[in-house]
């Protein structure tokens, strides 16, 4: 793990006042949890000469102040100082350039050293780029090194892009967008592929533009050396520091990027913060899928920071994480969120509390990186920076078992003859089958499963009366528990007898059974023993909000020729009163106690199912009894 340390003395610059440094810290053979600060070659001298008009100053340059790792097996590292200042004019002007570091893959001192925004005779400050700070925010691609430049024209900014095939800068001459001062464009910069599959676009953050934040997408023309603006995005609320974080990711897995846009400092009280989504339609056009917000918590400053971490469960598409790095009084916290196939899924799947990882940890959350397999267990891991407390945490992420689960049951249920018997009953019943069967990447050969088969779960859920029931030991119940024990992708099927219940009045709603389970024992394959990384345990597929259950669901077989059953009902009713004649019907005032009304009912359609009756009579009479002929 490579980590920046901007405030820092360096042991290889001890004449320079707290240059900053980059650390590399091991994960494998470190039982101490040390890091050492790594030799970047830059040599122990103040006021080295760097080009006929440049003259070095390192002091407080802010080295590590970003760092991008180029996505490629042996890729280099990019770290960049942005507060680098070329003093060779110093007696008229200091002009804070900014310098970033291209580090070789094997971390040696014999990096390339990068200077984007010198140029020789140019000395005024605030002039083009004379005070254009690069590096205070970078990115890498496997060809393009993208170097964020707020202070070029008068704090307009800029973003710096050197192509390292043919080593030219790409230009950005776009005067809508460099027109205005203090927009700081470049503050955040990242790229992706947002034209199409093929092509690398680049992205970049201007959170003081208007007031309200901008980000700016840029197609990279190779033939002019230009960086063309395809599309422009603008924040909602003034001071929110919109475009300050951004992460470019394939949400939905269709092959072009997706955008996330930082605004940590928007308030509905104070700084919450929040993110917007951006799905990608096509040939570079984004549309606003939602906003994201964590708890908005106050002054959590949720959106600082955000990473791409690859896909983490196992499902097919990319996920991501957002640092709060001032929630809970400046502890911090990161969410997780999981792409899916609409873009993202809105509500976070995981919060993970400096509070909860370490309680000393401060401003947990601050810096976020991911997408690397550091424990080699064949799932990216995280690492979260927390530099109010000089901490770094890795957080590694679990195996994900994936349990395929199918519940079989009858098409319907006849009702009309009892096919089985309890005890000395005969009653309705029914088969139900569960089956069982796991995968996953890198899981164990066998786990252990438990899981609860629920009867007539929606009744249930409702607090009514199931209609249907297992009988286990002699004894009944609507749920049974059982524990098995599974081998990878092979299934198991468990068989059940369930009974329909005496005088079922409810026939038309479907009767669902459900199964709910989770992980129970099992064996980790452990292979490559590693005191210091021991191998995880796996977890269940999940998404917050999501029941981890499977349910099916059968209906009560009836004789309609219609799926809707149009029973056909007449009613009549008679009172039975005495009579001079059979015409004549009287009721004698105090002569009788009891008055019998005859209702017949006849049905000429469908079966009529779940059939009332309701009466309404005079507050003088009182219901005794019903009976039926």
């Amino acid at each position: 793990v490579l980590v920046g340390a901007p405030k820092a003395e360096s042991k290889y610059s001890t004449s320079v006042q707290s240059p900053g440094a980059v650390f590399k810290c091991r994960v494998h053979t470190n039982p101490d949890r040390r890091c050492t600060e790594l030799d970047m070659g830059r040599g122990n001298s103040r006021g080295a000469l760097c080009g006929k008009t440049c003259k070095e100053d390192r002091d407080d340059e802010w080295m590590g102040v970003s760092l991008a790792r180029q996505p490629k097996a042996g890729g280099s590292v990019l770290a960049c100082a942005h507060r680098w200042k070329n003093i060779y004019y110093e007696t008229e002007y200091i002009l804070p350039h900014g310098f970033c570091n291209i580090i070789p893959p094997n971390l040696q001192p014999k990096g390339r050293k990068l200077l984007p925004c010198y140029e020789e005779y140019k000395k005024k400050y605030g002039e083009e780029h004379g005070s254009c700070q690069a590096g205070i925010a970078g990115f890498f691609t496997e060809e393009l090194v993208i170097m964020g430049a707020p202070g070029s024209y008068y704090w307009t900014g800029t973003v710096k892009v050197l192509n390292l095939t043919d080593n030219t800068y790409y230009k950005l001459n776009d005067d809508a967008v460099i027109a205005r001062r203090y927009t700081y464009l470049g503050y955040a910069v990242t790229a992706g592929h947002f034209s199409q599959p093929t092509t690398t676009d680049v992205v970049g953050g201007a959170p003081q533009d208007g007031g309200i934040g901008k980000v700016y997408i840029f197609r990279t023309d190779r033939r002019s050396g230009s960086l063309i603006k395809i599309f422009q995005a603008s924040g909602k609320k003034m001071g929110s520091y919109f475009g300050s974080s951004l992460c470019a990711v394939d949400l939905n897995s269709d092959g072009l990027s997706d955008l996330l846009v930082g605004a940590p400092m928007f308030s509905e009280i104070r700084d919450e913060g929040q993110v917007t989504v951006y799905i990608n339609r096509g040939n570079g056009v984004l549309e606003e899928q939602l906003v994201l917000d964590g708890d908005s918590a106050y002054n959590a400053h949720f959106g600082e920071s955000m990473a791409a971490l690859g896909d983490i469960d196992d499902d097919g598409f990319p996920d991501v994480a957002i640092g709060a790095p001032k929630e809970d009084n400046y502890v911090g916290a990161v969410y997780i969120y999981h792409g899916d196939a609409d873009g993202i899924v809105p509500q976070y799947s995981m919060k993970l509390s400096g509070q909860t990882v370490n309680p000393r940890l401060r401003m947990f959350g601050q810096s976020i990186s991911g997408g690397v397999d550091m424990d080699g267990n064949g799932y990216p891991d995280m690492t979260v920076g927390a530099f109010l407390s000089d901490n770094v945490v890795l957080l590694r992420s679990r195996p994900v078992i994936t349990m395929d689960i199918s519940i079989f049951l009858p098409v319907s249920i006849n009702i009309t003859a009892p096919q089985c018997h309890d005890g000395l009953q005969a009653v309705n019943c029914l088969n139900v089958t569960a089956c069982f069967r796991f995968g996953g990447k890198r899981v164990p050969g066998e786990i252990g499963l438990n899981y609860n088969l629920t009867a007539d779960v929606a009744k249930k859920e409702k607090s009514q009366q199931p209609r249907v029931y297992f009988v286990t030991s002699g004894e009944t119940t609507g749920q049974i528990t059982e524990k098995l024990q599974l081998s990878y992708m092979q299934e198991k099927c468990e068989h059940y007898l369930a009974y329909v219940k005496k005088r079922v009045k409810d026939v038309i709603s479907p009767i669902v059974f459900e199964a709910a389970y989770s992980l129970g024992e099992h064996m980790i394959e452990r292979g490559r023993e590693d005191k210091e990384l021991p191998p995880l345990k796996p977890v269940l597929r999940w998404k917050k909000g999501q029941k981890i259950a499977q349910r099916n669901q059968t209906v009560f077989e009836r004789n309609c020729q219609s799926d809707d059953c149009a029973a056909d009902l007449k009613l009549q009713g008679k009172l039975l009163l005495s009579s001079v004649d059979d015409r004549t019907a009287y009721l004698a005032l105090g002569a009788v106690r009891n008055i019998s009304l005859n209702i017949s009912i006849s049905n000429v359609g469908d079966d009529a199912y779940d059939t009332n009756v309701f009466f309404n009579f005079s507050g003088e009479l009182f219901f005794i009894k019903m009976w039926q002929k």
